[in-house]
């Protein structure tokens, strides 16, 4: 081995304590933001026990409006882990899990960048905090997250600065292990896609960069890529119970009506908090490139840039940035011989060290807002007739403590067509003086509002209230109540 070769492969020691350091500050601060066992939890649980116990369906088997329909369950894996979980450590010891499970992509993408300097790690891990407080309580998301960071370091080993000519480990690696990670992925969550483009963007950028002969991944390695792009595709197509049927689940989040329950799908335009995330996380990459060396390269350029207008298009997609500028950092920044100084490495700790502390006093996680007390009234006393109205949290919370709760909808939001979900909502929100169209549109039989307005517009229109709380009132019709 030579001596540079020596050289690159040493990583001082106070660097790798700040790598550990950076991920268990990560760890620490997930768990003290995460203050709620929200819906999505919740919708892991209820539909993961029932694949546990009749195994993937193709129909809807949950009393909603869409009982009996097709079922597009594409993260049944996640579900079905996140089920044996809560029957093996129960919901506290998922939260912890999950808090893990967010710090350890960051251990994987600093592990990449460890040669570039404290200030690129610093960097990068101050843009991995915001990119995942949308996922920030348990969810499917997650292993995207995870998948998305062993793919960087996958791209890096095999077409990074530093590859040679193919090789037969490189071969198998494309062939094989990439279309079995895309496999996996499309069981776990539908972040695959992200995966897919990735790999899209670095063999078009390697390709551009080959052909102005630039130093890099030859023809063959380039090609190769692209084959195991493809194959991974071809194998998130087909390897999951929904088979091609996968495509339409993707495209089902073009549902209009999504945006009545969350924000998540929206673009940044629409938050000027993610705008300035955005602001910052370009100004990372550009200035990267700037110092990068001339003839600079399209490739990492082309990552990152791909990635930042992917994340415009809709919040959601934001956990990809830091991922995409450290991919970027680690092809074109220089490599920085000085370790961590030991300030910075002793206030990483010690910042992880006082979150732990302050989430011991925190206390663990509760269902207080979707288990509200108007919720648990309404498992125990459902409508004699209709469905039970509800945000898809709640809703989901009441599916899992009672599976046969006549429920309107459920955390499958995408599920329901954009005229159930309108229904939905506009119950909820009040946004119709009279809302006779809606109930009878969904058989509402019961609601649990939260809004002053929504409430009162029900209450005028012959809903009873049964119990008014902090997080929810429960209302029941005066024909469903016997009233």
């Amino acid at each position: 081995m030579s001596a540079d070769a020596i050289t690159r492969t040493a990583t001082p020691p106070r660097t790798k304590l700040l790598i550990g350091a950076l991920g268990l500050l990560v760890v620490s601060v997930a768990l003290c933001l995460n203050r709620d066992l929200n819906g999505d939890l919740y919708l892991l649980l209820f539909s993961g026990r029932y694949i546990a116990h009749h195994g993937p369906v193709g129909y809807d088997p949950f009393p909603t409006v869409q009982h009996g329909q097709q079922w597009l369950n594409q993260q049944w894996l996640s579900e079905l882990g996140f089920y044996e979980a809560e029957r093996g450590v129960g919901t506290t010891g998922i939260t912890v899990l999950y808090a893990l499970l967010l710090g350890l992509p960051l251990t994987l993408l600093l592990a990449a960048i460890r040669r570039k300097g404290t200030i690129a790690m610093i960097a990068v891990a101050a843009l991995y905090v915001p990119g995942i407080l949308a996922i920030i309580h348990p969810r499917a998301a997650g292993f995207t997250l995870l998948l998305f960071a062993a793919l960087v370091l996958v791209l890096l080993s095999g077409w990074g600065r530093w590859a040679g000519p193919v090789t037969r480990s490189r071969a198998i690696l494309a062939l094989v292990g990439l279309p079995a990670l895309f496999a996996l992925w499309a069981n776990l969550h539908g972040g695959f896609i992200a995966g897919l483009l990735l790999v899209a963007a670095v063999t078009v950028g390697l390709a551009i960069d080959w052909w102005r002969r630039l130093p890099g991944p030859d023809w063959d390695a380039i090609a190769l890529l692209g084959a195991a792009g493809i194959l991974g595709a071809v194998a998130a197509t087909f390897a999951t119970p929904l088979g091609p049927d996968i495509w339409t689940y993707v495209a089902s989040f073009r549902n209009s009506g999504l945006k009545l329950a969350s924000t998540e799908w929206e673009p940044v335009t629409n938050s000027l908090p993610a705008i300035a995330y955005l602001v910052a996380a370009a100004a990372i990459g550009a200035w990267t490139w700037w110092r990068e060396p001339r003839p600079r390269r399209v490739m990492p350029a082309l990552v990152a840039l791909g990635f930042l207008v992917f994340a415009a298009s809709s919040m959601r997609n934001l956990i990809f940035v830091a991922p995409a500028l450290a991919f970027q950092i680690s092809c074109s920044a220089p490599d920085r011989a000085a370790a961590t100084s030991r300030v910075v490495l002793g206030a990483a700790a010690a910042g992880a060290a006082a979150a732990f502390v302050v989430y011991g006093f925190l206390g663990v996680p509760d269902a207080h807002r979707v288990g509200n007390p108007a919720v648990q009234y309404a498992i125990k006393h459902p409508p004699s007739k209709g469905r039970i109205v509800a945000y898809a949290g709640p809703s989901s919370y009441m599916l899992w403590r009672a599976p046969d709760t006549p429920v309107a909808i459920d955390g499958w939001l995408e599920h329901f067509t954009e005229e159930e979900l309108r229904a939905n909502f506009g119950i909820l929100h009040g946004s119709l003086r009279d809302a006779t169209p809606y109930v009878r549109r969904l058989n509402a039989g019961a609601v649990v509002a939260y809004l002053p307005q929504a409430i009162a517009r029900l209450e005028h229109h012959g809903f009873v209230a049964k119990v008014r709380g902090p997080y929810g009132t429960y209302l029941v019709r005066n024909r469903a109540a016997g009233g």
